[in-house]
């Protein structure tokens, strides 16, 4: 059985990635996920594993299959976000 975040909770965590992860590096993913929509996916075991790690190591208590559920649409929101945020 797994989790069924809420909102309140998925937006937490998009900011927090998006306070934590360098903006740089969520605009690469951005561009990387632009050209190849499952970029994501194919980095699930490196990009997804760090993002994971990251979201548990700061009090995101969901269980694994949550995480791994969750991890890229919150990271792609994140990324999405600063790309297209105004400088």
């Amino acid at each position: 059985m797994h989790l069924c975040i809420s909102e309140k909770e998925r937006e937490q965590a998009v900011q927090h990635l998006i306070g934590a992860v360098p903006r740089e590096m969520l605009l690469q993913f951005y561009e990387e996920i632009s050209r190849e929509p499952d970029w994501l996916i194919m980095h699930h075991f490196g990009i997804g594993v760090e993002i994971r790690n990251l979201l548990r190591a700061t009090g995101f208590a969901w269980d694994d299959i949550t995480l791994d559920r969750e991890w890229e649409p919150i990271t792609l929101e994140a990324a999405r976000r600063v790309c297209e945020a105004p400088r």
